[in-house]
């Protein structure tokens, strides 16, 4: 069954927010399973096989090197082009930069690994649940200086942090004293450089009463993350970071108090404020389509899984990522990236059209561009249509369904697409550069 012209924008609208876009084919398969049925299948990705967890396994030491950041980065590239579970990669992503941590301290790409499979394996789990598991994590017990906090000696870099940007962020009700009793009760948390296991070393450990948020006694570590996962400025911080990056920038109270709701409600369960994000009016709302910035990454693995191109024809992601102004595994400092409009300027645009544009070269000259441009059009004897419109709505509903054009950049495609301002196409030799100039349009930029 055709969907209608409405329900396809808000398809396309949710595989580009709670993923990284879809194929052709996989577009045909969520059009059957309809809208209210496929964001039910993006949040529960645990009903999906994902084969690329065995496989990543089978490869490590061979295809993939996990002590090289280089082919780390590729890795995950490819995971987010390839996975059958695209909401599971996003909130990957997502945690990346919420638990901003990067290897230019640590020095270890597996490690770094390590924390990215943590975000995943509770991507869509129990906050708490992952907070125990990031405070626990090498990689983030080396950023933040945990692995030196002692007794006697407390560094307060992952207390401070904790409470800031991890969970109940600035402002959220805490006070220095806060900060100073948190590092304590997290002395002696430690692991084995060897194993990368945790450690927790009582000697290290001050056992000494401490009063944080309210609480007085002998509090721990553990004891601290139940305090911050059930604050309410806690709810109120994650609720609003994940409106933010699911529908845009200006929540309004009610929403946030909405959420926040949920997410005590629900124990601080992750899925659950997602889930009420994605089936909300605001997110669901045509105002909402097109209105945040790609980040590299969703552009990089976007435009891979728009084209279904073999990741041999994109040459070197990782690098790419890195022009644009996101090398994974590195963001700039603990805040992460900024997002947003910091991700577009005259550098980082260029390089997103040379990308896009380097693909469809590259795709172009070993024949794959134009085989999969036969396959979308059904054409049987070349890449003839009958106008340039008829071209320019073939090649833009089969790379990107539910993706309107505006009229100025259909007026600039279709005007490419004429011979001398002339009536006739000559689809055959502009068909490549067709769908380079698809892919820098203003609106390609946007999810």
């Amino acid at each position: 069954m055709t969907m209608s012209s409405t329900d396809a924008q808000a398809l396309g609208h949710l595989l580009r927010r709670a993923g990284f876009g879809a194929r052709p084919s996989e577009w045909d398969s969520y059009s059957r399973l309809g809208l209210a049925a496929t964001r039910e299948l993006l949040l529960h990705p645990e009903r999906v096989n994902n084969p690329l967890d065995a496989l990543g396994a089978q490869l490590d030491g061979d295809y993939v090197d996990l002590d090289s950041l280089g082919s780390t980065g590729k890795w995950w590239i490819y995971r987010m082009v390839h996975s059958p579970r695209p909401l599971e990669e996003k909130m990957t992503l997502f945690w990346h930069n919420h638990f901003a941590t990067a290897n230019f301290k640590v020095d270890n790409p597996r490690w770094m690994w390590q924390q990215n499979d943590l975000f995943r394996t509770h991507a869509l789990g129990n906050f708490r649940t992952l907070l125990g598991g990031v405070a626990r994590d090498p990689a983030m017990l080396v950023w933040l200086d945990g692995a030196l906090n002692k007794k006697g000696q407390a560094n307060e870099n992952f207390g401070r942090e904790l409470l800031e940007l991890f969970t109940m962020g600035i402002g959220g009700g805490y006070t220095e004293d806060d900060v100073k009793a948190g590092a304590r009760a997290f002395t002696g948390w430690h692991f084995d450089r060897e194993t990368a296991a945790f450690k927790f070393d009582a000697a290290l450990h001050d056992d000494g009463v401490k009063t944080f948020l309210g609480q007085t006694g002998n509090l721990n570590g553990d004891d601290i993350l139940d305090i911050v996962a059930q604050h309410p400025s806690t709810a109120r911080f994650i609720s609003t970071k994940l409106y933010r990056f699911f529908v845009h920038d200006n929540p309004t109270t009610p929403e946030i108090d909405n959420l926040a709701s949920v997410y005590l409600s629900s124990g601080f369960d992750i899925r659950s404020v997602v889930s009420t994000i994605l089936a909300s009016p605001a997110f669901n709302a045509p105002t909402t389509y097109l209105a945040k910035i790609k980040s590299p990454a969703e552009y990089l693995a976007g435009t891979i899984r728009t084209l279904d191109c073999p990741m041999a024809a994109a040459g070197m992601v990782a690098e790419s990522l890195r022009s644009m102004g996101q090398e994974l595994f590195n963001p700039p400092n603990v805040k992460g990236w900024p997002e947003g409009r910091s991700w577009m300027n005259s550098m980082t645009f260029l390089e997103r059209v040379n990308f896009s544009g380097g693909l469809v070269n590259e795709m172009s000259r070993h024949g794959i561009m134009a085989e999969k441009l036969r396959g979308a059009f059904k054409l049987q004897n070349g890449l003839r249509l009958n106008t340039a419109e008829d071209a320019v709505a073939a090649v833009w509903s089969a790379f990107l369904p539910g993706h309107i054009p505006s009229p100025a950049t259909s007026d600039a495609l279709i005007a490419y697409t004429r011979e001398d301002k002339q009536p006739t196409i000559h689809f055959d030799g502009r068909a490549s550069g067709l769908t380079a100039l698809m892919l820098a349009a203003p609106e390609y930029q946007l999810a």
